[in-house]
């Protein structure tokens, strides 16, 4: 079978955005995200865009796509706390990053069954 590939260019002809065709952000679409978030984008984080990780919103693994809108700066903390502490970010309609911290048992517990 044949598949299409959208690929976004910038105004030099380089690669922005690869739809699902790549998970990695490297080259040009890296430098774009760097110049755009400048730093984490975790609320009140300011480590260095170099020392960040690419971040899907949504998830690669459940259908997101490797393009700016989908990706964010994370510094290895929390990029661990989203992927390993169960910590949740939402994208806010003007652009500010919001936290959801994971339920805990306790929580859980008091909430009752499903």
């Amino acid at each position: 079978g044949s598949s299409v590939t959208r690929i976004l260019l910038g105004a030099d002809s380089t690669v922005i955005d690869v739809g699902r065709s790549k998970r990695t952000v490297s080259g040009p679409a890296r430098r774009a995200l760097e110049a755009r978030d400048g730093h984490c984008r975790w609320p009140g984080c300011d480590r260095h865009a170099k020392r960040s990780a690419a971040h899907h919103l949504v998830h690669w693994i459940h259908g997101g796509t490797t393009d700016l809108s989908n990706l964010i700066l994370l510094c290895h903390r929390h990029h661990w706390m989203v992927h390993e502490g169960g910590w949740q970010l939402v994208c806010s309609d003007d652009g500010r990053m919001l936290t959801i911290p994971p339920v805990t048992e306790f929580q859980r517990l008091a909430r009752g069954p499903d």
